[in-house]
């Protein structure tokens, strides 16, 4: 990974702070500033852009909104006709329209279950407690 020098104007009382926790943690200052940064922003290099995008908009987001990020779920609709399309799929009985469709489906859920995860790991990272993978929810 390539490193960029940036400089910073921090105030005062956060530069102070800054300089108490690298000298508590026996680190130069920059190096506990960059670690704590690099911890901090969500990693965003997997996904394609226009998803990395969405996905960042998330940390502007207020606490009350980023629980509400977390907890949706696709309509009761599309849960229907996702879970009745596996069941086609299942017995070999998908047409090739309804294969589309179900693909579509799949990639809907599969973006609004990565959304909420990072919604919830951007709550924790906030402090928050955030429920652990088996309780946040079976259905997207």
């Amino acid at each position: 990974m390539t490193a960029t020098t940036v400089t910073l104007e921090l105030p005062e009382p956060f530069y102070r702070l800054a300089q108490q926790m690298a000298a508590l943690t026996r680190q130069p200052l920059e190096a506990m500033l960059r670690d704590n940064l690099v911890r901090t922003l969500p990693p965003l290099d997997d996904v394609p852009a226009q998803e990395a995008a969405d996905l960042a908009s998330l940390a502007g987001l207020s606490d009350a909104a980023l629980w509400r990020a977390a907890r949706v779920s696709m309509d009761a609709t599309e849960q229907t006709e996702t879970h009745k399309l596996l069941d086609a799929q299942a017995a070999g009985e998908l047409t090739p329209v309804e294969q589309a469709r179900l693909q579509e489906l799949m990639a809907r859920y599969g973006q609004l279950t990565t959304r909420k995860a990072h919604a919830y790991l951007l709550l924790a990272r906030r402090g928050y407690r955030v429920p652990i993978q088996g309780n946040a929810g079976q259905t997207a």
